[in-house]
């Protein structure tokens, strides 16, 4: 009995000392990563946690110079002009690249009125119209005007559709396009400046003595030796040949005033 006990308990002090063991932490051994850096560092201590590393600052945004600020339109350069001889409106507009009832407007002045020698106007446009410009439609719509008045009967004196005469019909087509224009073919031989007949050019007026000495008949030059006028022989506002042997003997002279 005694010795079934010891032989037991042989065997269960042999089964105890097979029994794995579990090995005490080696504080010496490497840890991975940044927190094993740390540690063998020694700038963490056995108890104090691992805490993840800090996020970069978010990049500053990237801003260029301010931008401009927009620049205010350009107002029309003004200046003042001296009235002389012969100018009307209509022709100190066109010099300055503006419109007769512009200058009206500047001056308080109505855009038919006649000007008066040395009166000065308050102008807003350019210095000079541009040479292209002057080029491209040199009469300023002077004989497309005078031309939709064809076929109008002639009337003495008269000066609407219903009838006009030749110094009614030259007056108010200047008068539409803002000259002012007296309805008399003397005082519009006055108007504008003196043009050489191998110098006409669309839109001058000429003039012709139909009746004694002095001038009595005007009409419009409207190119290639023609002009239209409002004919009392013929009773209508007709186109007719400059070189038209009638004519051609009565003619006095030209003046541009476009």
């Amino acid at each position: 009995m005694l010795a079934s006990a010891l032989v037991i308990g042989a065997a269960l002090v042999a089964n105890s000392d097979s029994s794995p063991t579990v090995a005490a932490p080696d504080l010496h051994r490497p840890v991975a990563g940044a927190a094993g850096r740390l540690y063998r560092q020694g700038t963490l201590g056995d108890a104090q946690a691992i805490r993840p590393e800090a996020k970069p600052p978010a990049p500053r945004p990237v801003t260029g110079p301010p931008a401009p600020k927009p620049r205010a339109a350009a107002k029309p350069q003004e200046r003042w002009y001296t009235v002389k001889r012969g100018d009307s409106l209509w022709l100190v507009a066109n010099r300055f690249g503006t419109t007769p009832h512009v200058i009206a407007e500047l001056n308080g002045i109505r855009p038919t009125a006649k000007l008066r020698i040395g009166q000065r106007l308050r102008i807003a446009g350019r210095a000079e119209p541009k040479a292209q410009a002057r080029a491209a439609k040199p009469d300023n719509g002077l004989v497309e005007t005078a031309l939709s008045y064809r076929g109008v009967r002639y009337r003495y004196a008269g000066t609407t559709t219903r009838g006009m005469d030749c110094s009614g019909l030259v007056s108010r087509v200047l008068n539409t396009h803002g000259i002012a224009a007296p309805h008399n073919s003397r005082a519009l031989y006055r108007l504008g400046k003196s043009v050489a007949r191998d110098k006409l050019r669309s839109g001058d007026l000429i003039f012709f003595h139909t009746r004694g000495r002095g001038i009595s008949h005007v009409g419009i030059y409207i190119g290639d030796g023609k002009f239209v006028h409002a004919s009392s022989a013929r009773g209508r506002v007709r186109v007719d040949r400059l070189d038209d042997g009638y004519y051609a003997r009565r003619y006095v002279g030209a003046r541009r005033v476009s």
